[in-house]
């Protein structure tokens, strides 16, 4: 069976390459399986065939999640495939923000028509005075998010000899043992932001994190640069303008310009280029393709942001799987097992998994299942979607 992909961004190649010959993937697709997307905004509503669609990234609020739950159709992205990139540029922003690099160069524009070398290296020692900054050795980093960008940060920050402080309500196992253990973690946010000199955003954008930095949450803040590589509505504007124009922060750097922000003295706007590195590019492209291919072929999900995890290859024996997606209530396992054990089919593996809203399960059979059964499954309450995948 072959997949019809939909590109709806410019994709590493490294990453497409790995769809072989199974898969046809183009931008002109209009009836994919799955779609893969980097930024551009994605309704899955418009695609009545599609299974499942792949962000090259880690934010996926460019996708309607809510529409594909309904829908069964599972939404995948990639974490800590960019968070190298990320990290990189935030000790980049911090030192331009600090050394008013931004600053720097745009005063050299003013100088670029002496001819002159004598009369330009007096221009250059008398102008660079202006231009005079400070250290991040020795400072307080506040690190807001410890996913895997915000470990990254944290221990580059410690490596760059500062201090951190850090904001993780929820912190994962795994991160924190990568996590240097000098860093101080607090679930307390005005902790955070009242002990740095710099704050560091780090978390994604959700009803919870949209302006999680606001005036409000911003008022013990005493430091001098904040920066936002996670989403623009995470860090409210207005907050930041009052405290520009009040001189209670010296810079602002985002990654995502507004009309509010672009222009305004103090602030530095970067065109979203927080993963825009070849190898973020491909780490993300290789890692979402990988992940698709799974899905379509063989049903498991791995970095989903809707579904629940659910990983095994099919039984050696079976030569079909079946997979139900349905409402996490109870009872279900009995009610699909039920029907397929009233059509006289041996189940040799059923595995269930769910994430409090969605049930996932994947069923392998020794043959072949009827029409009227799958249609049996889709008519249960509360059974969102069955799809049938044939192996071998």
């Amino acid at each position: 069976m072959a997949f019809a992909i939909k590109t709806m961004n410019k994709i590493s190649p490294k990453g497409l390459s790995l769809f072989g010959g199974k898969y046809a993937v183009t931008d002109g697709e209009n009836a994919p399986d799955a779609i893969l997307v980097r930024s551009a905004q994605v309704d899955t509503d418009l695609f009545s065939t599609v299974l499942a669609v792949g962000r090259a990234g880690a934010g996926t609020n460019n996708i309607t999640i809510d529409k594909a739950s309904a829908k069964g159709v599972c939404i995948f992205n990639t974490p800590g495939a960019n968070a190298n990139a990320v990290a990189e540029l935030v000790f980049i922003s911090l030192g331009m923000a600090l050394r008013k690099v931004d600053k720097a160069l745009a005063w050299i524009e003013t100088i670029k028509g002496i001819a002159d070398a004598k009369e330009m290296d007096e221009k250059v020692e008398k102008g660079k005075s202006q231009f005079s900054g400070t250290e991040y050795e020795g400072k307080t980093m506040g690190v807001i998010g410890l996913g895997k960008i915000g470990v990254l940060t944290a221990n580059g920050a410690i490596g760059r000899g500062m201090k951190v402080v850090a904001y993780e309500p929820y912190p994962s196992p795994m991160n924190m043992l990568k996590l240097d253990s000098t860093v101080h973690v607090t679930s307390n946010l005005a902790e955070c932001v009242a002990a740095s000199d710099f704050l560091t955003v780090h978390v994604p954008l959700s009803d919870k994190t949209r302006a999680l930095l606001n005036k409000s949450s911003l008022a013990g803040f005493k430091g001098s640069v904040i920066l936002n590589f996670s989403r623009g509505a995470i860090v409210e504007d207005a907050a930041v303008l009052e405290r520009l124009e009040a001189g209670s922060l010296k810079t602002y750097v985002t990654d995502f310009p507004t009309p509010s922000v672009v222009n305004v003295p103090g602030i530095i706007c970067l065109p979203h280029l927080g993963a825009s590195t070849e190898e973020a590019e491909e780490n993300c492209a290789t890692m979402v393709v990988d992940q698709l291919k799974d899905y379509l072929e063989f049903g498991v999900v791995r970095n989903s942001v809707n579904f629940p995890a659910i990983d095994g290859r099919p039984a050696h024996n079976a030569k079909v799987r079946l997979v139900v997606i349905n409402q996490d209530v109870p009872n279900m396992i009995a009610e699909i097992s039920h029907v397929i054990g009233g059509a006289g089919l041996n189940i040799v593996s059923f595995k269930n998994e769910s994430n409090g809203k969605i049930g996932y399960n994947l069923i392998d059979l020794e043959v072949s299942v009827p029409p009227a059964v799958i249609e049996q499954i889709s008519k249960l309450n509360n059974v969102i979607r069955v799809r049938t995948i044939v192996l071998g």
